[in-house]
């Protein structure tokens, strides 16, 4: 299953970019969305084959000073500990992995620059010089250098950033959360043996009840924010009525309506939950009054959901369950004084 949180961000791309354009194809516009989720595990692909690129550069310069007419010392007796790697070994057998490479002619052949000055800048860094004077290396020392390498030099580099925006990865957050999880095999890899992807493939096929889990989630989400929107209208207008509408994020103005669909269509997650999620979005992807601005209306539209019996949630998603409409509107109209 993909990051439930991330699922929400895409859905919110979506419907932005859905409300914006005018687009008429809710199966266009949703069918984009899964295709650019899926595009994800290509962009992990392409991360995780730059180290291979680096270890097979870091070899060749290693001959090349070997070879010289009057090679050094230390260039004659190379250490060859880093680009021997017993790491760089095991994912040079991870089958799922160079296949992916393959499927999707990930070629760094004009971007060879970009990495022997990344493996420069990292053998000057004290990991690098850590571990070389290790005089004996475990399997964990070397997945350990492998990661720093990882972490610290191929995806802080601003340059293969560009590269694989070009390439269609062109959200941050994308880019973000897939660095997270291939972090995290790189992590793990070798200590936990169930791990025979880096990222579940999104929707993968292998695996029939995340996929449908995680379409019916985006789908719920997706179409009942845009079939339901004129019935989100008048809970929002009783809210905002304090407010200047033309002064209102736009951006605002859906999340809130994505979490009315998650609150109504969404009878397995808490609410606690949903409102908690859909605060982070306006955070993230709005402006640093929108988080109040967002919490306030949707504290009051689960009132109005709940009085108006439009939210059915069992108790163990919710703690304050009523088993009628009777009681639930008697709870919030005492504890909010609703008219």
């Amino acid at each position: 299953m993909v990051n439930r949180h991330f699922l929400r961000q895409k859905a919110l791309q979506s419907l932005y970019a859905y409300f914006s354009t005018g687009e008429e194809s809710i199966e266009k516009q949703e069918k984009f969305m899964y295709d650019n989720i899926s595009k994800l595990y290509e962009l992990e692909i392409n991360l995780l084959a730059s180290l291979f690129e680096i270890r097979d550069l870091e070899l060749i310069r290693i001959e090349e000073a070997k070879n010289k007419f009057y090679p050094t010392e230390q260039e004659r007796n190379p250490d060859l500990s880093f680009v021997n790697n017993s790491f760089f070994k095991r994912l040079d057998g991870h089958t799922e992995l160079k296949k992916s490479i393959e499927r999707f002619h990930v070629n760094f052949v004009n971007q060879k620059e970009l990495f022997r000055n990344m493996m420069a800048r990292f053998r000057k860094s004290d990991s690098y010089a850590e571990f070389m004077a290790l005089e004996t290396k475990t399997y964990e020392d070397e997945r350990k250098v492998v990661a720093q390498l990882f972490k610290n030099y191929v995806i802080r580099d601003e340059n293969l950033y560009d590269l694989l925006c070009e390439k269609g990865f062109t959200w941050e957050c994308d880019y973000e959360y897939v660095c997270q999880i291939a972090l995290q095999f790189l992590k793990t890899w070798g200590i936990d043996e169930s791990l025979q992807k880096p990222l579940p493939y999104p929707f993968d096929k292998t695996d029939e009840s995340a996929e449908e889990t995680d379409r019916e989630f985006l789908r719920n989400i997706f179409r009942n924010t845009i079939n339901h929107y004129p019935e989100y209208e008048p809970y929002i207008e009783k809210r905002i009525q304090n407010w200047d509408r033309d002064r209102l994020a736009f951006i605002d103005v859906i999340i809130i309506r994505m979490a009315m669909s998650e609150f109504i269509y969404c009878p397995t997650i808490p609410l606690r939950v949903t409102l908690n999620e859909y605060i982070e979005l306006a955070k993230e992807f709005s402006t640093d009054k929108s988080r109040l601005f967002v919490n306030g209306v949707l504290d009051r539209v689960i009132t109005d959901l709940r009085i108006d019996n439009k939210i059915h949630k069992t108790e163990a998603e919710d703690p304050l369950y009523f088993e009628n409409t009777e009681q639930t509107a008697e709870y919030y109209t005492h504890r909010f004084k609703i008219d």
